[in-house]
């Protein structure tokens, strides 16, 4: 009885109406494909124009703070520098703390017979928050403990 109703179901498909299912199917899945590509395409563009503009407004703040520190201090040959990479860290409350470095610099500069110009500033990396030393501490104790 099986093989008479297996046989019975394969003459009466319909090959074309198979067919256009799985291309259309096909078609479909690639479009919505071409769809999410060209949709993380423009947001890829988008981002990196938001970034841009912001770099922009950064260079030319630091632009502005490198000639207002040009400005309150005498430039001189020698610079004081050091080998980490320039990440400049400028803010309008700090400008007293960097009044009072440029005096120290000069002073020294005095002191030795040469003048110096500040060539960065930068704040020290923040060392560990509590949490996150409390959680190495945790994972690093040993499981007898």
């Amino acid at each position: 009885m099986y093989n008479a109703i297996n046989k019975a179901a394969l003459v009466d498909m319909d090959w074309g109406l198979i067919g256009s299912t799985v291309v259309t199917g096909l078609v479909i899945v690639f479009l919505i494909l071409a769809i999410l590509v060209l949709f993380l395409w423009l947001f890829g563009k988008t981002f990196k124009a938001i970034n841009d503009a912001g770099d922009k407004k950064a260079k030319l703040k630091q632009a502005t703070a490198q000639q207002a520190a040009n400005t309150r201090t005498p430039a001189a040959p020698a610079a004081v520098t050091s080998d980490e990479p320039d990440e400049e860290y400028i803010e309008e409350d700090d400008e007293e703390i960097i009044a009072v470095i440029a005096a120290a610099i000069a002073a020294y500069g005095a002191a030795e017979g040469k003048q110096y110009r500040i060539a960065s500033i930068k704040r020290p990396r923040p060392a560990r928050s509590g949490w996150s030393s409390a959680g190495i501490a945790d994972n690093m104790r040993g499981f007898g403990n």
